[in-house]
């Protein structure tokens, strides 16, 4: 009552594991106040009758002293009375107006059975009137349409409430419609029809005390609905706030000062009951009459209804005054007329319905939004509706049929009877059920076999966009309806109208964008870590060929000034041998030049240089330099590391080819077993030195060339060759080699 504003909370955010526990314990609460006001309602529905005890009504525009019945209502009346039939006397005492009006008004009339005389067509009968027991049934078809006016506006209150239960004004209409299905459960259903104990009256004192509040509550309903008319300031500073405070304060209040005073309750409560409900029509009609202004432009479809709520509501409360407190008998005649019950009944059901409208006022409030909810929801609930009534038609109509033709009128039997029904009838409503559930997207079944293949497609997504089809498609499938979502660059996709989804759906359509979101995630790691490497392997190749380009700056300079030197002494010696020095040393650069541009040479391309390379070194060395290879002729087109042999030739001729030790004789064999190449390089010079441990930078060098080419599983290994010389070995996996290739 005291809230100032109407929060603008959001429903649970899409990804969310459902709804927070606030709003989980704010539904329970309503659903307990829901069971509390059933409770409360049905003892007086189950121990009270809706007429008074002969179940006629009397009419008293009937001329002379003796008033006639003017329509049998139900039992006992039925098979007792006839139309037409005139009050006489009972126990000796003539019935005059006076005293039926005494006693109905008291309910003075014998629980049990008792004799009364009438006149039936000028004729003097005595007849017995037995007990009035009424079933359930019977209570309800008496008052039929009120009862169905009762049951629905807390239930459409309670939905309201479920659907937002963020929002005060829900709040108050579930508190204002249960007091109003109370209320109208304890003016319909008046008249005691057995002697009630202490305990039972003092839950009826209880119950009458509760119905008090019904108008304060309805002043509160109207002054926070659709805003609270102290919305944007201090709620104490706004009159309608302190006239909510009073009303509240002085409807139980009446009680103790109608003790003090001496005076019935029932009147005092009756004119302060219509003071209160007109001033909260007031303020209804108040509100929607204003010009519209910012955050506040009701239709004028929506001003019509408002207009309407507030005339049906204010005819009734006249009439209900005027029924209650105008004793006069012509009044009274007035009213037993067929044309004012008519327009008594009509004004009642307007007053009980009109929280209807009130609903669908609530419903159309930005606050709360359903209009899309009213188009989504509403033809399935309405045919949903009309499914289940059409079901409970044909259950009570097969129960009445049974006891026509069986005419048997005891419960048990009858209940059995709509039972057998009820159980012949449910697997045909249950299918019809199923399939509207399908045609509107509400079978739970389709939606998880939907959402089931729609994570499916996801695992097998391979980018964004075919993330985005399956799970669209998926929730098409499900809901048999296009959704809307939002793809933001990273996270989940999001609902974009998530009251749009039905509550029960929610929560899986959530896990499905929450699995979206994870295979989205999982796709951008990829393409990040696919380019990563991307990106390590340029970085490996442009280090490759960096350190190439540095082996080639080491190797050319050293070469070209022993080889210049060389062909400087031939020139002056040996003119011929200068010219086939020259020859060779050309072929050398030339290939030395080729194979700094590109990532593998041949291994025949290797053998040829090593050949020339050895021709110019002949020329500059005094002992006999030998080279042989043996290698297999299929692989001599082997892909190996440009430049792999001159390096272990320039080791062996620096190391092993000492003038005094005779002939310098090079071996190169290759071979291939299980995937593995294996060339196997080796002199047999006579120098200790060159069978140290360590393999020198150039050969360091070449360990990380071969490792580059080949992976790390390959190796270099080099040591003392028995008895005498150098060998280094170099093994790699074929497949690697022929990846560079």
């Amino acid at each position: 009552m005291t809230e100032s504003h109407v929060p603008a909370v959001s429903p649970p955010a899409p990804g969310s594991p459902g709804p927070a526990p606030g709003l989980r314990g704010r539904r329970a609460i309503a659903a307990a106040a829901m069971l509390l006001a059933f409770a409360m309602g049905l003892p007086r529905f189950l121990t009270h009758t809706p007429y008074p005890r002969f179940g006629v009504v009397l009419d008293w525009a009937s001329g002379g002293d003796r008033i006639a019945i003017g329509e049998i209502v139900g039992p006992p009346g039925q098979g007792v009375f006839r139309k037409g039939d005139r009050l006489v006397a009972y126990e000796g005492r003539a019935l005059t107006r006076d005293f039926l009006r005494e006693r109905f008004s008291k309910q003075d009339w014998p629980r049990d059975a008792f004799t009364l005389q009438i006149e039936r067509d000028g004729v003097p009968v005595a007849v017995v009137v037995p007990p009035l027991r009424l079933t359930a049934w019977q209570r309800v078809r008496i008052y039929t349409l009120q009862l169905a006016a009762v049951v629905a506006v807390p239930i459409v209150a309670f939905l309201l409430v479920w659907r937002r239960p963020d929002l005060p004004t829900a709040w108050v209409f579930l508190w204002f419609a249960s007091l109003q299905g109370l209320s109208a459960i304890f003016n319909l259903f008046r008249h005691p029809q057995t002697e009630l104990s202490s305990g039972f009256r003092l839950y009826l004192g209880f119950y009458r005390a509760v119905t008090y509040l019904y108008p304060a509550a309805f002043l509160h309903f109207m002054t926070v609905f659709p805003r609270p008319r102290w919305s944007g300031r201090w709620a104490w500073t706004s009159v309608w706030f302190w006239l909510v405070v009073i009303t509240y304060t002085a409807g139980p209040a009446l009680l103790p000062l109608a003790r003090v005073l001496g005076r019935p309750v029932d009147p005092m409560f009756l004119w302060f009951g219509a003071g209160v409900l007109t001033l909260g029509i007031v303020s209804l009609l108040d509100r929607y009459a204003r010009p519209a202004r910012p955050g506040w432009s009701p239709r004028w479809g929506e001003r019509a209804i408002a207009l309407v709520v507030g005339a049906s509501m204010l005819v009734a409360t006249i009439f209900y005054v005027f029924e209650a407190l105008i004793q006069d008998p012509h009044v009274v005649a007035l009213l037993t007329l067929p044309f004012m019950r008519v327009v008594l009944t009509a004004s009642t059901l307007a007053w009980l319905s009109s929280p209807l409208l009130i609903a669908f006022l609530i419903a159309n409030d930005p606050a709360f939004d359903p209009r899309r909810l009213l188009a989504q929801s509403g033809p399935y609930a309405l045919l949903s509706g009309v499914l289940a009534g059409l079901y409970l038609l044909i259950v009570l109509a097969s129960q009445r049929v049974f006891a026509a033709v069986t005419g048997e009128d005891a419960m048990v039997f009858n209940v059995v009877a709509a039972l057998i029904v009820a159980f012949a009838f449910a697997p045909l409503r249950e299918r019809l059920q199923r399939w509207l559930d399908r045609l509107f997207g509400r079978d739970p079944r389709a939606l998880r076999l939907a959402l089931d293949q729609a994570g499916r497609e996801l695992l097998g997504a391979l980018d964004r966009d075919q993330v985005r089809a399956s799970v669209e498609a998926g929730l098409a499938r499900g809901l048999r309806r296009a959704i809307a979502l939002e793809w933001p660059r990273s996270g989940p996709p999001r609902l974009a109208d998530p009251n749009g989804i039905p509550e029960d759906a929610l929560r899986a359509v959530e896990n499905l964008l929450l699995q979206a979101g994870i295979r989205l995630e999982n796709l951008s790691l990829h393409e990040q870590r696919a380019a990563d490497e991307r990106r390590a392997a340029e970085l490996r190749e442009a280090a490759t060929r960096a350190e190439l380009r540095a082996l080639h700056a080491q190797v050319q300079p050293h070469f070209l000034f022993n080889a210049l030197n060389a062909l400087s002494y031939l020139t002056e010696t040996d003119p011929k041998a200068a010219q086939r020095f020259t020859e060779r040393l050309a072929d050398m650069l030339r290939y030395t030049v080729e194979a700094s541009a590109r990532p593998a040479a041949l291994l025949s391309e290797e053998i040829a240089f090593v050949e020339d390379y050895l021709g110019v070194a002949r020329e500059r060395y005094e002992n006999a330099l030998v080279f042989e290879y043996h290698v297999p002729r299929e692989m001599l087109s082997l892909p190996v590391p440009p430049l792999l042999l001159q390096p272990l030739v320039e080791n062996s001729l620096k190391h092993g080819g000492v003038p005094e030790a005779g002939a310098l004789h090079l071996t190169l064999e290759a071979r291939e077993d299980d995937g593995w190449v294996t060339l196997e390089f080796a002199d047999d010079g006579r120098c200790a030195g060159n069978g140290t441990p360590g393999l020198g930078v150039g050969l360091e060098n070449l360990e990380q060339r071969v490792r580059r080419f080949a992976g790390t599983g390959s190796r270099v290994e080099a040591g003392r060759r028995a008895p005498e010389g150098f060998v280094v070995t170099l093994r790699w996996r074929k497949e690697h080699g022929a990846e560079e290739a």
